[in-house]
């Protein structure tokens, strides 16, 4: 992976303040913490995230958390600005920094993150699984995100959440009503043409489900190539493998990943 300027400079931040160091061991001021990173400049942002991923998100106070939550929107409407300019992330915000960011408010475990870290998706494992513990609180914003999003590695990540969701990764039911529309994104996400890796997580998500309508468009994928290939998949070796994990998860494979 190419390492840009702002990256290295973020990196060098992140070693100075290691476990063990003098600035590890100080007890960080939480309020300065708070102020670079409403009001500082990105090398004053980025010092004062480094310093926050060393501590534990239960001594993080209220200021510094609502700071550190306000900058992840932030970074999420510069994502999103990126994509409307057609320009590259790097040109608006670090995506170094802006993964630091998002890894650190996913630790928080805060509801008023929520809106933050949905603009996060597709940074990876960790912001799916902060949302999945969110449950019903969480449910419609990633439901939005699942039927406007463009980006498939968003897209993708949002179905894995609303795939935890259906596995109980927040310890309560999610509603009827709920339910009903994690269905219909599903039916919609395993017709029409799809990203091979959409489709690949939306039959995880039907599965999940345990719907018999979606469990039978699974089954057409699984014994059917013309199936696949009315999705948008015409290379050989991705319709054999969709085929497969169709069978795999028709036979009861768990998918990956999960979310405990």
């Amino acid at each position: 992976m190419r390492i840009t300027a702002s990256s290295a400079v973020l990196l060098a931040m992140l070693s100075a303040v290691a476990p063990g160091s003098v600035h590890a061991q100080a007890r960080p001021d939480q309020h300065a913490l708070a102020r670079d990173l409403a009001h500082g400049n990105a090398g004053e942002r980025g010092h004062a995230l480094a310093i926050a991923r060393q501590m534990p998100p239960e001594s993080i106070r209220p200021e510094l958390r609502s700071a550190l939550i306000a900058e992840l929107e932030r970074a999420a409407s510069l994502r999103k600005e990126a994509r409307r300019r057609g320009v590259f992330l790097t040109e608006l915000i670090d995506p170094e920094y802006a993964l630091g960011l998002s890894s650190v408010v996913a630790d928080l475990g805060d509801p008023r993150a929520i809106p933050g870290l949905v603009g996060s998706l597709g940074a990876g494992y960790k912001v799916c699984r902060a949302l999945a513990m969110f449950g019903e609180q969480a449910a419609p914003l990633v439901l939005d995100a699942v039927r406007s999003l463009e980006e498939t590695a968003q897209i993708d990540d949002a179905l894995l959440v609303l795939r935890f969701m259906v596995e109980g990764a927040a310890g309560q039911p999610l509603s009827a009503a709920t339910l009903q529309q994690i269905r219909s994104v599903a039916d919609r996400r395993l017709t029409g043409r799809q990203h091979v890796t959409t489709l690949w997580n939306a039959m995880d998500l039907a599965m999940a489900l345990n719907d018999s309508g979606l469990q039978q468009i699974v089954e057409a994928l699984a014994s059917d190539r013309g199936e696949v290939i009315a999705r948008g998949v015409t290379e050989p070796d991705l319709i054999e493998k969709t085929q497969k994990l169709a069978r795999d998860r028709l036979a009861g494979v768990p998918p990956l990943p999960r979310w405990n």
